[in-house]
């Protein structure tokens, strides 16, 4: 199935459902940026994260004899446990920080394979996931921010998911520093798409197709439906916030 999910604000949001996921799931994340910019990015929220419990529970601590306790625990990718060490053997990261390496990665994409030519967990082609973050907005700006770019490289995806018989999922999230910019995140999917580039030269005839317009959202839908966030996700989100790391393993295992 080929979904594009809105549900995650930030990166670390869409990380937390891929290690809560039970049973794990094997699934390649392709990170359309640096390296280096994909790990600022996860350290500030990080940073945002600590600091904004940190200071719920020190209000919720203040006034208990006099003394503010530390937070129980740290974030769960934070936490040096077994369960986490277990999910990490189902995750690959891959990073395309261009547009032609985005491509090229996905027109020869192949699952990680083990020595004896089955995937390395074991299990058989058809039960992975792969995960695109931030397609859009690598292509946002570009002269490939047009229809006829954005669908070759949805294409390419559909076709490597195909192949494999894996599930897709494209993925946009916020920037940390600047959640509301437009260009960043869920919202992008509502951007106006020119049909050609504006680097094409046409004539007089073909002025008033060069300036027609559609939305992000209905060029992906050919291709993918979209998954939203429902009220249950929310409330498992907050339980999940609620208590520790080794906690988490007694529940996957009820």
């Amino acid at each position: 199935m080929n979904l594009v999910s809105t549900k995650y604000n930030f990166v670390l949001d869409l990380l937390d459902d891929i290690v809560r996921h039970n049973p794990p799931l094997q699934t390649d994340l392709i990170i359309c940026s640096t390296r280096g910019e994909y790990l600022a990015e996860i350290l500030a929220q990080l940073d945002r994260h600590h600091a904004e419990h940190e200071a719920s529970t020190s209000e919720h601590n203040v006034g208990q004899a006099g003394q503010k306790t530390s937070p129980i625990s740290s974030h769960i990718l934070l936490s040096p446990s077994l369960y986490l060490l277990n999910a990490s053997r189902y995750c690959r990261l891959v990073f395309c920080p261009a547009i032609t390496v985005l491509r090229g990665y996905l027109s020869s994409y192949v699952p990680k394979l083990s020595d004896q030519g089955h995937p390395a967990d074991g299990r058989s082609l058809g039960n992975g996931h792969i995960v695109i973050v931030n397609l859009l907005r690598l292509h946002h700006g570009s002269s490939e921010f047009t229809l006829q770019g954005l669908s070759r490289t949805f294409a390419t995806a559909v076709s490597a998911a195909h192949r494999t018989n894996w599930s897709l999922k494209l993925v946009e999230c916020k920037d940390i520093d600047d959640p509301a910019d437009p260009s960043k995140g869920p919202a992008l999917w509502q951007a106006e798409v020119p049909l050609l580039s504006g680097s094409l030269k046409i004539g007089e005839g073909g002025a008033s197709w060069g300036r027609r317009t559609v939305s992000a959202t209905r060029i992906a839908s050919r291709w993918f439906r979209f998954e939203r966030a429902n009220q249950r996700d929310v409330l498992e989100a907050r339980r999940w916030e609620g208590i520790g790391s080794d906690d988490k393993i007694l529940l996957e295992e009820e």
